[in-house]
């Protein structure tokens, strides 16, 4: 197999992947199951909701105190915000504090000089965090 014909079958199982994941209009957060618009049934349609398995109840059963991440690493707060959390999958977000609107690709060549929510806060599990960074090279402004 080439290269290319490779990549190609990369994009399309990926774009594939995609579309299925994306599935119908159903409430984002949820899981729908049925067949809604289907022409093979003459039956109604039945959907069952249920919690993704990402739901994982109110804010307060899973607070944390903010720490101070100003300093580090955006690759290391990132590791600190998902280990003081216990998510593995605990999604912080990154801003260009220059202004510029680079984008951080390499977590570990950008440093911490902004953090959005102040250390010592306690938050919860839907907190937004947004570390503002410079990359490793450049001062904070």
């Amino acid at each position: 197999m080439s290269a290319r014909t490779a990549v190609t079958a990369l994009v399309a199982s990926g774009a594939a992947l995609l579309l299925a994941a994306c599935g119908s209009a159903a409430t984002p957060g949820r899981v729908t199951t049925g067949a809604p618009g289907s022409a093979a049934s003459s039956s109604p349609t039945t959907s069952t909701t249920r919690p993704l398995a990402t739901d994982t109840g109110s804010a307060e059963d899973h607070s944390f105190v903010m720490p101070n991440e100003v300093g580090k690493i955006l690759q290391a707060a990132q590791d600190d915000i998902q280990r003081v959390s216990g998510n593995p999958i605990f999604f912080t977000s990154s801003t260009d504090a220059t202004g510029a609107g680079r984008h951080q690709i390499l977590d570990r060549d950008w440093q911490v000089c902004t953090q959005s929510v102040p250390a010592g806060t306690k938050v919860g599990s839907d907190a937004r965090i947004d570390f503002g960074v410079v990359r490793t090279s450049e001062a904070c402004p």
